[in-house]
């Protein structure tokens, strides 16, 4: 476990969305797991997500994540410490999988195609794998459009920016992958005046603190194209497809990727 996902969860409440799933992702998060019978695996803690079935199983790697995040464990759900890659579960055991966001916290292809295969294992045959990604467009805006738009105030919260930035800088170096400690070098080198983004933007100066969970991590987070993510989907996936998680801000670039195992 890195020092990032222990320092995670303290700053847990001042994350949103696009960072956090908004109401509308979590029903359509239930749309699309809704029919499937039996019990669904949660890859993260995400809050948001622990009562999405009657039985809910969640998995993280930092237990200071589950010991702040994960609102607690009932008959109908529980959460364990484990590895997405190695998962502590017998094949064919779950009825679904879900992840907000997991696939962008690994990289790409590699990570998540070690994702996908293990979902594939512990899923049984016809069982659904739905994760919500961050997805960098086809044509991704500069980091100047980027900046204009702050200064112009048309960027709604710290964490649709932060992602907005993360994903010009994999469009200016044609890399999915970057290591946080690049995002936060170059929030510091291209907007070095919080007090006047605060200003420009109406955000709150503690939301735009949060980056300081970037400054020393060496994470590396991924942000693919839509392309990018599908084209790596393993054979024994079935009806792979995105459906929109909403209108929320930079909901656009926050699909959901459903897929459903052979039978």
């Amino acid at each position: 476990m890195t020092t990032h996902w222990s320092r995670y969860h303290a700053a847990w409440e001042r994350l949103g969305p696009p960072l956090r799933p908004h109401a509308e992702a979590c029903a359509a998060y239930r749309r699309l797991v809704g029919g499937c019978a039996g019990p669904v695996l949660l890859l993260g803690v995400t809050p948001e997500l622990a009562d999405i079935a009657p039985r809910v199983v969640a998995v993280d790697r930092a237990y200071p994540l589950i010991a702040g995040v994960w609102p607690g464990n009932t008959s109908r759900r529980r959460a364990v410490n484990g590895n997405w890659m190695t998962l502590p579960f017998a094949n064919g055991y779950f009825a679904a999988v879900v992840g907000d966001g997991a696939l962008n916290s690994v990289d790409h292809p590699a990570g998540q195609r070690r994702v996908y295969d293990e979902a594939a294992r512990v899923l049984r045959p016809g069982g659904r794998a739905v994760f919500r990604v961050y997805a960098a467009p086809r044509r991704c805006e500069s980091i100047a459009q980027v900046r204009d738009d702050l200064m112009a105030g048309a960027i709604g919260s710290f964490h649709a920016f932060k992602w907005r930035l993360a994903m010009a800088l994999v469009a200016r170096d044609k890399n999915p992958n970057i290591c946080l400690r690049t995002i936060y070098d170059s929030f510091i080198n291209e907007f070095p005046r919080r007090d006047l983004i605060a200003r420009a933007a109406g955000w709150d100066a503690a939301d735009i603190d949060t980056i300081e969970l970037y400054r020393d991590s060496t994470e590396v987070y991924s942000f693919p194209s839509t392309e990018q993510f599908e084209s790596i989907v393993p054979a024994s996936f079935a009806n792979v497809r995105f459906a929109e998680s909403g209108r929320y801000e930079l909901a656009e670039r926050c699909p959901l990727l459903s897929m459903d195992l052979r039978s």
